[in-house]
């Protein structure tokens, strides 16, 4: 009996990975890809933050839709933030609990250990290189630093263990970590080297399956940011107490970003300092979109029930978060995301399982599922 060719499929969710660093990068793997299939730029989801997006990707819905709106949630009761890294706040299946109805074992593979209990469901195999197992450490060594561009590097290996051991694993999700991107801008030797090694492990992947689908995308780009306010001490200050605000980036990886980020949601003490608040807020200098809730949800395709009454949108060089202080000006090397202006991200597909009669109509990040020809 002659085995059928494995056609297995593997998406790259490569966070932070804006247009500029595939273009400016020594790549010549990816960009063969992206000249043998299809490549163009897309927008990804506001906020520009990591759990959105990463689970509009791998669900295919808008945020209003799954449920998840930031990095984190603030509970108004209880005056307490929480991760927004918990699967029961997801409100739609996953890819892989779509893939493991039509008998499709999923591999998870990320870097940073929020995605496996955020995305893990429906999965085979869930890997968090953060926190990798013994089996993992015995077959690749320890797992370098999660402040490293090498720890994507140990994730891209474990991702071709799996597809050489696992014959019965046909999708390989695989999220790698910004690190790199908010360290180093794309001409940096940090971003060179480390993606010049992405470059040789997709090589490896493509002669190891030959006949393997790939799709990649990004969760946000990165810019320079050069000032930062912390709303619950600059509002009131500048006469105009607010109940609390929060910054959409804060997760738990603070070296990347201080949890600071371009987008925060702010709640009021009262429904009737809607108007007086906005007003402050229009005074201050680096804010560019003001929306109260419902305005949000509508325009940002955000769930109504999850942002704050008031959200707020800085400009290209300004972002909000915790300090000691109302403002800071920050230094010239901080890099973050959040914003409007992190939005572009490329969108590449390659295989013979790519649904290629939809790419004309794919515009977004969450549009990669529209792609892929499970059946």
């Amino acid at each position: 009996m002659v085995r059928p060719v494995r056609k297995p499929i593997v998406i790259a969710m490569m966070d932070g990975f804006g247009p500029e660093y595939l273009y400016q990068s020594n790549m010549p793997a990816l960009k063969a890809l992206a000249r043998e299939g299809k490549m163009k730029i897309v927008s990804g989801c506001m906020p520009s933050v990591t759990n959105v997006n990463n689970t509009s990707i791998c669900t295919g819905e808008w945020p209003a839709i799954h449920g998840i709106t930031a990095n984190s949630y603030f509970d108004p009761e209880t005056r307490q933030e929480h991760y927004m890294n918990d699967g029961e706040m997801l409100l739609v299946p996953t890819l892989f609990e779509r893939a493991r109805q039509l008998g499709i074992r999923s591999a998870l593979l990320t870097s940073k250990g929020k995605t496996v209990s955020l995305l893990g469901r429906g999965t085979e195999i869930a890997i968090a290189a953060e926190h990798p197992s013994p089996e993992w450490i015995a077959k690749l060594g320890p797992a370098p630093d999660i402040y490293s561009a090498e720890i994507n590097h140990w994730l891209w290996r474990a991702g071709l263990l799996i597809l050489q051991e696992r014959q019965d694993i046909d999708l390989v999700y695989c999220h790698t970590t910004d690190y790199v991107m908010h360290m180093c801008d794309p001409e940096g030797e940090m971003s060179q080297a480390h993606l010049r090694e992405t470059d040789a492990l997709l090589d490896q992947l493509l002669n190891q399956e030959p006949e393997v689908t790939l799709l990649l995308t990004a969760d946000h780009g990165m810019s320079f940011k050069r000032r930062c306010y912390d709303l619950n001490k600059h509002l009131p200050e500048s006469g105009c107490p607010i109940y609390f605000a929060m910054s959409a980036e804060r997760d738990p990886y603070i070296k990347h970003h201080r949890s600071f980020g371009g987008t925060a949601y702010l709640w009021l003490n009262r429904p009737e300092n809607l108007e007086r608040t906005m007003d402050a807020l229009r005074d201050t200098d680096g804010v560019e979109k003001i929306y109260a809730r419902q305005e949000a949800a509508a325009a940002l395709r955000l769930h109504p029930d999850r942002i704050g009454d008031l959200v707020v949108v800085g400009d290209a060089d300004t972002v909000f978060g915790p300090m000691d202080s109302a403002y800071e000006d920050l230094p010239s090397t901080y890099r973050n995301h959040g914003s409007l202006h992190e939005l572009t991200v490329p969108l590449l597909a390659y295989g013979p399982r790519v649904e290629y009669s939809v790419w004309e109509d794919c515009s977004h990040n969450l549009d990669l599922i529209r792609l892929l020809h499970l059946e």
